[in-house]
């Protein structure tokens, strides 16, 4: 009865293992993560103000990790296998900071409010800025980029979004300069 017992408990785990090592060879494939920088970053820098002369505030929002979509007017969606490489706040700051490299003595402050992809095929870039020149009110504006997707998917979203981001400090940096 003891020898039975054992056969049919060995035979249960043999059936128990080989289901789930079925089950493991069948499942899906977990998706690759794609880590995306903005490519103006792949560039030489000319020049560079430190962070305290050029920082940036970003809305929590699109502070996330993940390239961000607007799908409808009130749905925002993350996406989850595409990513921004050591996360978008850092890319910005570190853009910022080469990008302005003028009147470094001065303060810049820049407050991102709005840095997604929409379904019109769009990238949109906004929010305003301040600078500190000395003089008691200092300079103030706002900015706001909408720049047609060349191609389809993330990478065509991330390319333009680097360019409506870079009009965008294009901007500024005219309007200080006026």
């Amino acid at each position: 009865m003891i020898q039975s017992l054992k056969r049919k408990i060995k035979l249960m785990a043999l059936t128990v293992s080989s289901v789930l090592l079925l089950a493991a060879c069948s499942a899906a494939p977990s998706a690759d993560v794609n880590y995306y920088r903005l490519p103006h970053l792949n560039q030489p820098s000319t020049g560079y103000c430190d962070g305290q002369a050029r920082q940036i505030a970003i809305d929590a929002g699109i502070g996330r990790d993940g390239v961000m979509v607007q799908e409808t007017e009130l749905l925002m969606v993350e996406a989850r296998n595409n990513r921004w490489v050591g996360g978008l706040a850092s890319q910005l700051q570190n853009s910022l900071q080469r990008q302005l490299t003028d009147r470094c003595e001065h303060r810049l402050q820049v407050s991102l409010m709005q840095f997604y992809g929409n379904t019109q095929g769009e990238a949109v870039v906004a929010g305003y800025w301040h600078f500190n020149d000395g003089s008691k009110a200092g300079l103030r504006g706002a900015f706001e980029q909408r720049v047609s997707l060349n191609n389809d998917g993330y990478a065509g979203l991330v390319r333009a979004l680097d360019r409506a981001w870079l009009k965008s400090l294009t901007n500024i940096e005219q309007q200080i300069k006026n």
